[in-house]
């Protein structure tokens, strides 16, 4: 059986460093940090005091029903945002589409915390009678691709996935071997993630993942690092079979090429610290797409900005690539809005694909003091312009989850 081919033909983007594609990739060429002090809420009792927050966001704009709208969390108010610029994006006319074969993959890390964390103060207050009837479906993780499925009435093969950081890595994955596998035409890809609440920053500040730091910045591979910087945001991908994108003349902004994961098999607060499940999914990925290594023109790391999590991924790098990693572009982009966690991957997605389309390295930023231990080229605070044809995803999660994707320009 032929292997059918898949491509990225819309994007859609809600995050810190903007509300649409151009502004994200224009604040991401030109190195700008959207981190800063919280603003949600008073972070008085807390530890961590830093994120990076979606600024001038309005469900209102996007045209969804306010009778809707008024029922669901704010991660999935992102989630059909982001979905609904990358269907514009798209051009596709769903009215031509079989939506028998459209699904809808989604990751998450947190589900719905704002409104949980409401109803919770509700129920605590005045009372159960006092609680939302729509608590019930707002927290929940599958929400975003429930409410995106019911709004478009898309009726193919879906899933919710949710993976920590590597959530929509999954997601995008095992979207794209559903149509590879000719279980539906085209999906909706999304991951979202809306965790700056005092609940959101409870759960993730017990993990000892973030930077406890005021004056933390979010700075992988540094001497100074001390841990990620939560963002929120949502990214969403439109992916087809490339007859069914080529039917209908689509924008296509790439080919995914192969995707691989595995899980290390450790407790969530332990490491592999050889790296050996995270060196044989890039290894895995590379040997499914058939390319050779000399190939990969740019790598999207996953920057934990943990001490030992950084060393550990420019060791497996040095490990597979040898002396030749220094001939392959590495950066963080995540550095400049936070780390997304459910969002990352499909923010990840989005900017390999702008990548492609503008042959620019976007940088990892805040890189000042060098660890002897993380000797890379990491692209350091300034985008580099470079021909770039061929990208490499990789990401981490908690508990040893692991993930590469191919990406690749589109050649008939």
């Amino acid at each position: 059986m032929n292997r059918r081919r898949v491509v990225i033909t819309g994007l859609g983007v809600i995050s810190p460093s903007g509300n649409d594609v151009e502004t994200f990739w224009e604040s991401l060429k030109q190195g700008k940090s959207s981190i800063g002090p919280i603003t949600k809420f008073d972070t008085s009792d807390f530890d961590v005091k830093i994120a990076g927050e979606v600024k001038n966001f309005d469900i209102k704009k996007y045209g969804f029903p306010f009778m809707l709208t008024r029922q669901l969390d704010e991660f999935t108010h992102y989630a059909m945002a982001a979905t609904k610029m990358a269907l514009d994006d798209s051009m596709i006319n769903l009215e031509m589409v079989d939506r028998t074969r459209m699904g809808v993959f989604a990751g998450n890390c947190l589900g719905g915390v704002g409104f949980g964390e409401k109803e919770l103060y509700n129920l605590y207050r005045e009372g159960w009678q006092c609680v939302s009837p729509y608590q019930s479906i707002s927290w929940f993780y599958t929400a975003p691709q429930g409410q995106i499925s019911i709004f478009y009435k898309l009726k193919g093969y879906s899933k919710t996935f949710v993976a920590d950081r590597i959530s929509s890595d999954v997601a995008l994955g095992y979207a794209y071997q559903s149509i590879m596998l000719n279980r539906l035409d085209t999906c909706l890809v999304c991951g979202t993630e809306a965790g700056v609440f005092p609940y959101g920053m409870s759960l993730f500040s017990s993990s000892d993942v973030l930077s406890k730091k005021r004056d933390a910045c979010y700075c992988p591979y540094d001497l100074k690092r001390n841990g990620m910087i939560l963002g929120e945001g949502a990214g969403t991908l439109v992916i087809e079979e490339l007859e069914h994108a080529l039917k209908r003349n689509a924008p296509i902004y790439g080919e995914i090429l192969s995707f691989s994961n595995n899980c290390d098999g450790v407790h969530h607060k332990e490491k592999n610290k050889n790296g050996k499940k995270y060196k044989e999914v890039i290894e895995s990925c590379i040997r499914k797409a058939n390319i050779s290594y000399d190939e990969i023109d740019y790598i999207n790391l996953d920057g934990a900005a943990l001490w030992e999590d950084d060393v550990i991924e420019t060791n497996v790098l040095k490990e597979i690539w040898g002396k030749e990693i220094g001939t392959v572009f590495l950066s963080c982009p995540k550095s400049m809005f936070g780390n997304t966690f459910g969002a990352a991957g499909a923010l990840d997605a989005i900017i390999n694909c702008l990548a492609i389309k503008n042959n620019t390295v976007p940088p990892t930023i805040n890189y000042e003091d060098q660890d002897s231990n993380c000797d890379l080229n990491y692209t350091p605070n300034k985008a580099l312009h470079r021909n770039i044809n061929t990208v490499l995803q990789i990401a981490r999660g908690r508990g040893g989850i692991n993930s590469a994707m191919l990406l690749r320009e589109f050649k008939e």
